[in-house]
This record gives structure tokens, C-alpha cells and sequence, in this order.
């Protein structure tokens, strides 16, 4: 099947004129009806129901659009991306990401797209404030969290399962909690974002996943910083709300214990976010695909 009539159909189809796609392709409408015709014969099928004043889509056309268009779609990303795996990348790309998650884990990740591509330079902000894309000129973002709204382009990369932790003698002079609400009775440890305080932490119910648990939490020590909520943690401040890739080390040194560990802390997600899909160059798209395929496995 050429895949130029398929795309040519999908127009026609949209614009629900042979003469109207034709004019937006700059070609004749003789030529334009004789490609979907080519289409109806390489496949089999009738796709449009002809009369004078209008054209109709077959059943078997709705099916093939329904069904085809992803397909196409799918196709040409892989196309385009393995033109881009070819080509020599060069330049800069500028990229921010919170201080914690970029100095643990997204540093090494660079290191390895960089030995792909040497001629690359990559301007790295690590801030745990979220900075404006536009006006610091950033090409990407690496956002972990409830993303703010915004007209900007997010792009799923991994979920990130979350825990509860403390140090052996905050437990040790506090007590351990048994149940969720034992929460509210004790010191917590919380970040202050630009949006406010996270005070309030969220749970699945092991009955129903679909049913969220949440519970405000008294903030003992507050900070902006993750790191500082993993150094108050380790300071025996209360009982804090991380990552686990943030915090796996001093858990399996006995640093930190983990905290109701019988409880599902709701997960939250990493993204990719972008200014704009349109402006997005070659370079970063090509950034973006190596991230996806690193994170399936994170």
C-alpha cells in the first residue's frame, strides 16, 4: 500500500472533498481522484460512496481510518526517528530538572546519550524550583510530580513510586506507627514548593485502588529541597515522603528504616516537558526518545 494515497485518503476523508483536498495538495482533481482510486484497488475496498452532491464513507473506510490512522502515525515517528538516530547531532541543549533527581540519576543518563553523541553540548540547571522554560530558554524539562497546568507539552516517562522513612532513633524516641492516622501524631518532614507546603500525603486503599486515602501531616521541619528532607530524615527531624531511588542507599545501610511499609503511598510521575511540540528541534527529540527507552526499565 502507498502510504502517500493512504495519507491522501485520510485528508479527503477530514475535509469530506475530493476537490477540497485536492486544492490543499496543489494538484489536479483528476490526479487527486485517481490516487484514491488507487487506494480502492490496491486494497479491495470501496472506500467513499460517490453522487453528485456528496461523498460518504464506507463502513469498511470508517473501520480503515479508525484503525489505520494510528498505524500511520506510528509508522512515520519511526521513520523520522531512525533518520534522527543516523544524523549527526550538534549544538547545545538546554535542560532543567530538580537538584536531587539530577545529580542522582538524570547526570549518568547524559553521560551515556553524550558518548552517542560527542559533538552535543548539554547546559544542565539543576533547581528544585520549577524555572519558566520560556524566559530562562530552556528546550526541556525534567518535571517529577503533579505537573502545574500549563499550555506546555508533557511527555510520560516513568512512573515514581513513592515511601515513608525515618531514622532508627526518631522511631526509637517517638514510636513506630501502626496505622495512617498515627500519622497525625507525629513529626513529619515536608517540602515547600511554589505552589505552597505538601503537607498533605496521599495513599491507594489496598481495597480499592481506585480510592485515594489522604491525611495531613503536622510539618515539623520544612524545606525546598529534597535533599534537605533526606538530611533531616537522616537527622532523626520526623518521618518523610520519597522516592525510593532517592533514599535506597540508606535504606539498605539501616540509615533510614521504612515507615508502614504495608501502606501504598500514592506513585507519582516523571515527564519530559517541552515549550512547544511544533518548535521542538531534532536534537531534542532525539534526547527525548533515549529518555523514554532508559525509563521503561527505571
Amino acid at each position: 500500500m502507498n502510504t502517500q494515497d493512504f495519507q491522501f485518503f485520510l485528508r479527503v476523508a477530514d475535509l469530506g472533498s475530493i476537490s477540497q483536498a485536492a486544492k490543499e495538495a496543489n494538484i489536479a482533481v483528476s490526479v487527486a481522484s485517481q490516487r484514491v482510486q488507487r487506494l480502492e484497488n490496491q486494497l479491495s475496498l470501496k472506500l467513499f460512496y460517490r453522487t453528485t452532491r456528496k461523498l460518504s464513507l464506507t463502513e469498511e473506510a470508517k473501520i480503515l481510518i479508525e484503525q489505520g490512522r494510528p498505524l500511520l502515525d506510528n509508522f512515520q515517528t519511526l521513520t523520522e526517528n531512525l533518520k534522527l538516530q543516523d544524523q549527526k547531532l550538534s549544538g547545545s541543549i538546554n535542560i532543567t530538572a530538580s537538584a536531587t533527581f539530577g545529580t542522582q540519576i538524570l547526570v549518568q543518563v547524559i553521560a551515556e546519550f553524550l558518548k552517542q553523541h560527542p559533538e552535543l553540548l548539554i547546559n544542565l540547571d539543576l533547581n528544585d524550583q520549577n524555572v519558566d522554560l520560556i524566559t530562562k530558554g530552556m528546550d526541556l524539562a525534567i518535571r517529577i510530580g503533579k505537573l502545574q497546568d500549563s499550555s506546555f507539552i508533557a511527555k510520560p516517562l516513568s512512573i515514581n513510586k513513592r515511601l515513608l522513612c525515618a531514622a532508627p532513633e526518631y522511631l526509637a524516641k517517638f514510636g513506630i506507627p501502626k496505622r495512617l492516622e498515627d500519622l497525625q501524631q507525629h513529626r513529619c518532614i515536608v517540602q515547600r514548593h511554589q505552589q505552597g507546603i505538601s503537607n498533605t500525603w496521599n495513599f491507594l486503599d489496598h481495597s480499592n485502588q481506585n480510592r485515594r486515602l489522604d491525611i495531613q501531616v503536622n510539618g515539623y521541619f520544612i524545606t525546598n529541597s529534597g535533599e534537605g528532607i533526606r538530611q533531616a530524615s537522616l537527622a532523626g527531624l520526623g518521618i518523610s515522603n520519597h522516592s525510593p531511588w532517592h533514599v535506597k542507599n540508606d535504606l539498605d545501610s539501616g540509615e533510614l528504616v521504612h515507615v508502614l511499609p504495608d501502606l501504598r503511598v500514592e506513585p507519582t510521575a516523571i515527564y519530559a516537558v517541552i515549550p512547544d511540540k511544533k518548535l521542538i528541534s531534532d536534537k531534542v527529540k532525539v534526547f527525548i526518545e533515549y529518555l523514554q527507552d532508559y525509563f521503561k526499565e527505571f
